[in-house]
């Protein structure tokens, strides 16, 4: 399907956000047809326990005791190399600006090493610093992941037979710490700036 001028102009006015850089690293093909065609994506049973999760936090009612800090959902918007960068961290300290965490839930375990190389968090480590001037190096950054399972049940109009759960009763967050420093983050803005050249070349390929 070729993109109509409005589409292509809708995408290029769009905030650069994570779940774009990471969705066209995985897969073009799908970055394109949901960021610029604005085809639907069919929401999963994870991508369900997802939000609801999510949500509770931002209530304030976390389904999970997760570390919550004075604000949730802090949105950083700010401008970069010609367009601009949003994202939403889980929770973070507004006070000092130097503490940020992120919950995850799934069935794919997270160790240190998947922490420490979580794009995310470098991401929000970046906009930070541009944001409120706090190098990396000063914030502490945190991740929880809730581990989760499928249970099965009837096939119903979703078209899926599963639905998703805690694995665990009550609910345990595996809590990992981790680090950014000036130059990965300063990297990472550079990978940034490659990848919207690319997006751009993708478009311009489907044209």
């Amino acid at each position: 399907m070729i993109p109509t001028p409005e589409q292509i102009a809708k995408w290029r006015e769009r905030d650069y956000s994570w779940s774009q850089h990471s969705s066209f690293k995985y897969n073009p093909r799908a970055w394109f047809e949901r960021y610029v065609l604005g085809l639907d994506e069919n929401p999963t049973p994870e991508l369900i326990f997802g939000k609801k999760f999510a949500d509770s936090c931002e209530l304030g009612t976390p389904l999970a005791p997760v570390r919550m800090l004075s604000r949730m959902e802090q949105d950083f918007k700010v401008p970069f190399n010609g367009f601009k960068l949003i994202g939403y961290a889980d929770t973070f300290c507004d006070q000092t600006m130097r503490i940020i965490g992120e919950y995850k839930t799934g069935m794919k375990a997270w160790d240190q090493k998947r922490v420490d190389e979580h794009g995310q968090l470098t991401m929000y480590a970046l906009m930070n610093y541009i944001a409120n001037g706090i190098r990396p190096e000063e914030v502490e950054f945190y991740l929880e992941w809730i581990p989760t399972m499928r249970q099965w049940k009837e096939r119903d109009e979703t078209g899926f037979d599963y639905e998703m759960v805690f694995r665990d009763d009550p609910a345990i967050p595996v809590v990992f710490s981790t680090k950014r420093s000036m130059s990965e983050t300063l990297a990472f803005g550079g990978e940034i700036t490659k990848v919207r050249k690319q997006m751009e070349e993708y478009v311009a390929g489907q044209s």
